[in-house]
C-alpha cells in the first residue's frame, strides 16, 4: 500500500519564510541599482542646460540627448530580454549593470553633445 503523497505548494513555503540576511541586502542592493539608474537618467536632464550653455550649443539639442536615451532603453529592452532568455538572467542583469556603472562613468568624460548623444543611447541600451 502506498503511502499518502503530501503536496507541497511553493505559494505557501515563500509565505511562510523568514526574511533573513540575505534576503535583506539583495533587496538593498537591487534598491540601490534602482536608485542610481533614476539618477543617471534625471541628472542629464538637470545638469544639460548648464552644460549646453557652457560648450555654447543651443538647448533645442537637450531632446536629442534625452531621445537617445530612451531609445536606447527600447532597443536594449528588446534584445537584452533574448538574451536573458539563452544564457539566463543573472548573467545578463550583472552584466548590463557593470556595463551601465561603466557609461554613466564615461560620461562625465564627454566634451562634445555628439559624444554626449552616443553615450547616452549606449548607456540606454543597457
Amino acid at each position: 500500500m502506498a503511502a499518502p503523497r503530501t503536496v507541497l505548494k511553493i505559494a505557501d513555503v515563500i509565505d511562510h519564510a523568514k526574511v533573513g540576511r540575505l534576503q535583506i541586502s539583495l533587496f538593498v542592493l537591487c534598491a540601490a541599482c534602482l536608485i542610481l539608474d533614476g539618477f543617471d537618467v534625471q541628472v542629464v536632464g538637470y545638469v544639460a542646460p548648464t552644460i549646453f550653455q557652457e560648450w555654447g550649443v543651443p538647448r533645442s539639442a537637450l531632446g536629442n540627448v534625452l531621445a537617445a536615451g530612451n531609445f536606447g532603453v527600447l532597443l536594449g529592452s528588446l534584445v537584452f530580454t533574448m538574451v536573458a532568455d539563452k544564457v539566463g538572467r543573472r548573467p545578463v542583469l550583472l552584466g548590463a549593470t557593470v556595463f551601465f556603472s561603466l557609461l554613466t562613468l564615461l560620461t562625465a568624460q564627454v566634451s562634445s553633445v555628439q559624444q554626449l548623444t552616443i553615450v547616452r543611447f549606449i548607456a540606454g541600451i543597457r
